[in-house]
């Protein structure tokens, strides 16, 4: 393998690194809130959010929409609603602040970088274009680099 080929795995290392960093942190925080809720079924909906992180910016919400329509099971109407408020708050952490700000220190690209390759590959092809967006343009920059300085 090149010059090229190292710099591409490495970044993607990092990346991998980087994305289980952050769905470990968001699963923790909606793990022990649905736990302090007294959301019924807490750890498989906690277990979903993990897998769901991997899914930039909608994994997240969709997996808490999940806990939100679960919550009314516990019989408490303000449970169910402070699930959906715990939607919007950890989206928000997790789409604006978290995840733009973890895959720069783990791919080294500006988190505005970041957070525009993701909105640029999912309007390019949606889910998936999202999935792979920051990953691709962390990997062409570091070959560039890499092949630049050689």
């Amino acid at each position: 393998m090149g010059v090229g080929g190292h710099a591409a795995w490495r970044t993607f290392t990092g990346y991998t690194h980087g994305i289980v960093m952050v769905a470990a942190v968001n699963a923790v925080l909606v793990g022990v809130a649905l736990w302090l809720l007294g959301v019924p079924l807490a750890v498989p909906l906690d277990l979903l959010e993990f897998l769901a992180a991997f899914v930039p910016l909608i994994g997240s919400p969709i997996a808490l929409a999940v806990a939100a329509v679960v919550a009314p099971a516990s019989q408490v109407p303000l449970v169910a609603a402070l699930v959906i408020a715990l939607i919007v708050v950890i989206g928000q952490i997790e789409g604006h602040l978290l995840h733009p700000l973890v895959m720069s220190w783990a791919v080294r690209l500006h988190p505005l970088v970041v957070a525009i390759s993701v909105i640029a590959g999912s309007i390019a092809a949606g889910i998936v274009g999202a999935v792979v967006a920051v990953p691709l343009v962390s990997a062409v920059w570091s070959v560039r680099t890499a092949l630049r300085e050689t």
